[in-house]
């Protein structure tokens, strides 16, 4: 697998096998070097790393939790495609987690905090006029500014909780959805700011729930008007990250 300088520096830090294993092939899935449909094979990736099969099929298990990928018994692992109704259930839920976080950190957002999201948005602002816009740069910055609002809430694992499912799905956000029209996201985002500041929870817990149901919905379309279908399971025994097997080294 090639693997990014951050992840090469996580293999020597002092950091439990598992977790190690675990970033690393989740920071691959959500970043779409390894895409959906790709078969995960566990020897490989402890050969790779250097480590036992244990803790890959510890991440395994943790990932298929977090719905990342699918354990087909005798069959293999593979990168999770996300159908309709579970993308609804993912912002559902995201949305019933989202209107508690948002809820507490409005009442304990600082000034301090409040002036970072400005900010932020005004790089998201800007990140817009560049023509075409940089995706990466606009989820990064879309990324910043929601979890300033859910750390601000002060309660960490709501947060993490958080975290995990928009991970899942931004990997499909940023595969599918055109950051043309990005204008009304970012309109929304400000009137979160706007709610925040006015230390309105009722307000922002409504603006909140618009806002992730409009994702999801925008997200939906695009993935049906792509003639997207659900994965059958792939004839490929090794994933391959950008064209590369999982054993294959950098030049």
């Amino acid at each position: 697998m090639r693997l990014t300088d951050d992840e090469r520096r996580l293999v020597g830090a002092q950091v439990s096998r598992k977790e190690t294993v675990l970033r690393i092939i989740r920071s691959a899935i959500l970043d779409g070097r390894l895409t959906v449909g790709t078969r995960l094979n566990q020897d490989e990736i402890a050969a790779e790393l250097g480590v036992s099969r244990m803790p890959v099929r510890e991440a395994v298990k943790q990932l298929e939790a977090e719905g990342l990928v699918v354990v087909y018994p005798y069959k293999g692992v593979e990168v999770a495609q996300l159908d309709v109704s579970a993308i609804e259930e993912m912002f559902g839920i995201r949305i019933a987690l989202e209107k508690v976080a948002i809820a507490r950190a409005v009442e304990h957002l600082t000034d301090r905090q409040l002036d970072r999201m400005k900010r932020t948005l005004g790089k998201m602002d800007e990140a817009l006029k560049v023509t075409p816009v940089d995706a990466d740069v606009w989820m990064k910055l879309n990324d910043e500014f929601h979890s300033l609002i859910n750390e601000a809430a002060g309660w960490s694992r709501l947060a993490e909780t958080i975290d995990v499912f928009r991970s899942n799905v931004d990997r499909y956000v940023r595969m599918y959805l055109s950051l043309r029209g990005r204008e009304q996201p970012q309109k929304e985002h400000w009137a979160l700011l706007e709610a925040c500041q006015s230390r309105d929870a009722a307000k922002a817990q409504t603006l909140i729930e618009q806002h992730l149901w409009n994702t999801s919905n925008a997200l939906i379309q695009a993935i049906a008007s792509a003639h997207l279908e659900t994965p059958q399971n792939s004839t490929s025994s090794r994933a391959k990250v950008n064209g590369r097997a999982l054993n294959e080294q950098e030049p």
